[in-house]
């Protein structure tokens, strides 16, 4: 089970070794023995087989298959958020049923049956009245089982801002509540979006390919934005005698569910392109009401916004560690290059990564991460290589 800790771990002091000195050790390999031979800080190592960069779907699918190939791998997954899911948010309420989801909302229709994680990992999975699936009671149920089905740890509000590397040794500075931390692997997986790696808030020394860069820059990423209102039932009730309410067009995705212990109903909005930006330009309260008014025939009459138990908005195009919801298909050269590795070091997962059909799902995330899992466990020595080189060959 990968064990989260959000407590600062670090040994690294940055007001004894710059920046400068840092990158000096890598290149040289001088830190190496030095990370291998310092005593444990605070419960955790300084020397890591693997390090992720990123708790999301495929950070976490990458960390249950090394673990699947090799328990014994010293696995470190690095979060900048205070949660796991990356893209896929799902907030629990004691008084629901369902969770409420603020991002990555169904599978891909018409796999979510006979998807085999499902079955691996013991999912529950919900049909619903348009014909597309979702996870019960919620999508973080996908995150949370691939964590508990890993070994390692998952480090939380820890911001990854400097990558040094060489071939086989690679150095990860990274913020941790405020307080400057340093790890070393001999092996790197990076999952974050397109948008975030392009826009230099991560800097990787030596720098990427200049293949990797042009995919960077050429992968688009979709605005959506996200909202969620929970209401007593003595405040609104669905119409008719179903439980579910589902309303889809290419704009906006509206969802309504009877849900609640005492009745209540819990109502989903999400808006994408140019919709999405354009209210993304509104305060939380304008957004809520408006989502509001676009549940009027799934409701026997329209509460004012005020007599919400709850609600949230999530914009993802100015989420600082998205950039966006997902990345739109490119060609098929465009997603190798985003997948390609940098030597035998430094691996990158995540849904831009995938075969053009997946990408922008949560199974090409979680593909992606298999794909890279396996590629990391070859470089090492532990993986079978006919089964790197057939994933390989199906993104051609």
């Amino acid at each position: 089970m990968l064990r989260c800790n959000p407590a600062h771990p670090g040994r690294w002091n940055p007001f004894l070794v710059t920046r400068r000195q840092f990158a000096q050790g890598i290149a040289t390999g001088t830190f190496l023995s030095a990370f291998a031979t310092a005593p444990r800080a605070q419960g955790l190592g300084t020397d890591y087989d693997v390090i992720i960069v990123g708790a999301g779907v495929a950070g976490l699918a990458a960390a249950r298959r090394l673990a699947v190939t090799d328990r014994e791998l010293k696995v470190l997954v690095l979060e900048a958020r205070d949660r796991i899911g990356g893209r896929v948010y799902s907030v629990k309420h004691d008084d629901l049923l369902r969770d409420a989801e603020l991002g990555a909302s169904t599978l891909l229709h018409p796999m979510g049956g006979d998807w085999p994680v499902i079955d691996e990992l013991g999912l529950d999975v919900e049909s619903l009245p348009d014909g597309h699936a979702t996870l019960f009671p919620g999508m973080r149920a996908l995150a949370t089982a691939l964590a508990e089905a890993s070994s390692g740890t998952v480090q939380l509000n820890s911001e990854v801002t400097e990558i040094f590397w060489r071939e086989g040794l690679v150095g990860v500075k990274y913020d941790n509540r405020g307080l400057s931390s340093a790890v070393t692997a001999r092996r790197l997986i990076v999952t974050l979006p397109p948008a975030v790696l392009r826009r230099g808030g991560v800097t990787i020394s030596p720098e990427l390919e200049t293949a990797k860069q042009g995919a960077l820059a050429g992968a688009e990423m979709e605005s959506l934005l996200s909202c969620a209102m929970v209401f007593p039932a003595d405040k609104l009730a669905l119409a008719g005698e179903g439980d579910v309410w589902v309303q889809q067009s290419d704009t906006t995705h509206l969802r309504a569910f009877r849900t609640g212990m005492a009745g209540e109903v819990l109502l989903e909005a999400q808006y994408l392109g140019q919709r999405a930006s354009l209210l993304s330009q509104q305060s939380e309260e304008i957004v809520l009401s408006l989502a509001l008014r676009a549940f009027e025939e799934a409701v026997q009459s329209l509460p004012a916004v005020g007599e919400r138990s709850w609600g949230a908005v999530v914009d993802w195009g100015s989420e600082p560690f998205s950039g966006g919801a997902r990345t739109v298909p490119g060609s098929t050269s465009l997603h190798l290059d985003l997948a390609e590795s940098q030597g035998d070091t430094i691996f990158f997962a995540g849904e831009a990564t995938a075969e053009p059909e997946l990408v922008g799902t949560v199974h090409g995330a979680y593909a992606s991460g298999e794909r890279v899992g396996k590629e990391v466990a070859t470089s090492l020595g532990l993986g079978a290589a006919e089964e790197t080189a057939e994933t390989l060959f199906e993104l051609l």
